[in-house]
């Protein structure tokens, strides 16, 4: 579609976005109150970083909605410069000391960068370009189990990296979604029957075999049984759920975040909103996410270009499903992934990439009409 009969943005999902900013903005300062070494100015510092982040993040948001997408699909190179840029990255942060006993970040002019955060909506790209480049190939059985392990080969590298940090939460939101879009872009049903136990198992076996992730494991299914150890985080976290009830202790009246819940500002900030807003704040958050998912499902619903189609499904899903693990967490339905709330999470790098996917999702409305 030429840019002069493209339409406008799809404006409800852009309202939803910014609202869950808004969200996220409040209660940064609030739950960063008396964080670490800054004392009573710990939430103005945090706020303004993350505001800064915003900044950064609307103006990138801002310039991808107006590309049009569609044209990576018959120049790919765009797509194989960001990946070799993309895994020198994530080598490089190798070469920079722990931060939490894991490389996962780069310090630029002072500033911390996370370079996994980076390939999340790149993924979605490759996916999407791969499914719909070779489309020819999933109705042939011959065809498409090469042209899937190639695909596979491409994620292989950079997810490893990944998992090698360690970060497991983000190496599964990728690869789970990855599969989804796999699933949603046309191939044969029956190798997901066989890829999906394979997956599973190697899964398993991550987590069982390195001790802290099968500590994670051991300690969500009975958190009681080291209540001021491994347990701590989920049973805090459910404390301050719990205190919140149906309508909440009040904005900045939380006590959890009060050294009592680590990483109240970050990982589990939805856990300070439930107790400051209860019930209602909680679920209005959900929903926010839940009109996000709706407004990204009738923009690849409406597009008629397949590429298109799978990359707004894709970065939708992105969105989405993070939010669900970080809630699942928060709520002690799934262990603890160290992965944060899209939007509201205090992280510069986790609000610039939020916002790029939907910048990204923005461009596709456009060409949607949505």
């Amino acid at each position: 579609m030429s840019p002069d009969v493209r339409r406008p943005i799809d404006r409800q999902m852009l309202f939803f976005a910014f609202l869950l900013m808004a969200v996220g903005m409040v209660w940064i300062y609030s739950a960063s109150a008396l964080k670490g070494d800054y004392g009573h100015e710990a939430a103005t510092a945090f706020f303004v970083r993350q505001f800064i982040a915003g900044i950064i993040g609307v103006s990138l948001m801002l310039a991808l909605s107006q590309v049009e997408l569609g044209v990576i699909q018959d120049n790919p190179r765009v797509l194989q410069v960001l990946y070799v840029l993309t895994i020198l990255s994530l080598l490089a942060v190798f070469f920079f000391p722990k931060v939490n006993n894991a490389h996962r970040w780069i310090r630029l002019f002072g500033q911390s960068v996370q370079p996994s955060e980076f390939f999340k909506p790149l993924s979605v790209l490759i996916v999407s370009w791969w499914m719909v480049r070779h489309a020819e190939a999933w109705d042939e059985r011959q065809n498409s189990i090469p042209k899937l392990l190639i695909l596979f080969g491409i994620l292989l590298l950079p997810l490893a990296l990944i998992l090698r940090e360690p970060d497991f939460g983000t190496t599964f939101l990728i690869l789970f979604v990855s599969m989804l879009l796999i699933f949603m872009g046309g191939a044969p049903r029956w190798i997901f029957a066989v890829v999906g136990p394979v997956l599973i198992a190697v899964g398993a076996a991550f987590v069982w075999f390195e001790p802290y992730r099968r500590a994670r494991v051991l300690s969500f299914l009975n958190p009681e049984a080291d209540p001021l150890g491994k347990g701590h985080q989920a049973l805090q976290s459910l404390i301050a759920v719990g205190n919140g009830g149906a309508y909440g202790v009040g904005v900045g009246a939380s006590m959890q975040k009060l050294h009592y819940l680590p990483e109240a500002h970050t990982d589990f900030i939805y856990a300070v909103i439930g107790e400051e807003t209860g019930l209602i704040g909680t679920v209005l958050v959900l929903a926010l996410f839940v009109g996000i998912l709706w407004r990204g499902y009738r923009v690849a619903r409406m597009v008629r270009d397949s590429y298109l189609k799978l990359c707004a499904m894709g970065l939708t899903l992105l969105l989405v499903v993070q939010a669900l693990m970080n809630m699942s967490v928060v709520l002690s339905i799934a262990p603890n992934k160290g992965i944060p709330l899209p939007f509201i999470s205090y992280g510069g790098t986790s609000l610039i990439i939020s916002l790029i996917c939907l910048g990204l999702l923005l461009s596709i409305s456009k060409e949607a009409g949505a």
